[in-house]
């Protein structure tokens, strides 16, 4: 009988050692999770754009106020107007009706534009608190394997994160 280099044990031993080693595979596999790192980028810049759009609107404004405003304005008004950066606070001051049409109209739109921001960044916060939730069960799982990739893992994205509003 001719002796074979590979007898069916050693087969069987070989093919086990290649599923282990294909499941260790994998699991290295999942350390890296490029979906939920974009996701974690994507979120970043909406929120700097959404931050950039709220600071230029009422930048713009209190420009445009300080401009418009007449001379005899009460100065405590003035100040808290042009750093109130909120329509509704501006329209509790009786001085608000010292102002003309046009700036009254200003801050009203101002106001109108604000509110639409601030449902953006309300719906924004919804999406982060439910990728959080995504992101801590994954690093969970991950830890359960590899403690260290988690950990580097949950980095990568905290550094990625910071590096979106520069």
């Amino acid at each position: 009988m001719k002796k074979h280099l590979f007898s069916v044990p050693k087969l069987v031993l070989l093919g086990v050692l290649f599923v282990l080693l294909a499941c260790d595979s994998s699991i290295h596999g999942e350390t890296d999770n490029p979906s939920l790192l974009r996701q974690a980028l994507d979120l970043e810049r909406r929120h700097c754009q959404l931050q950039t759009s709220i600071d230029s609107l009422w930048d713009t404004t209190s420009d445009q106020l300080a401009t418009a405003m007449p001379a005899d304005f009460p100065a405590t008004d003035r100040a808290i107007f042009l750093k109130a950066r909120n329509a509704d606070h501006m329209r509790m001051f009786m001085s608000f009706k010292q102002l003309d049409h046009k700036s009254q109209t200003l801050v009203n739109k101002a106001g109108e534009y604000d509110k639409i921001l601030a449902a953006k960044v309300h719906l924004l916060l919804a999406e982060r608190r439910a990728f959080e939730h995504q992101k801590n069960q994954f690093l969970q799982q991950l830890a359960q394997k590899d403690l260290a990739e988690s950990r580097s893992f949950a980095q990568k994205i905290r550094r990625a994160s910071t590096q979106v509003c520069l």
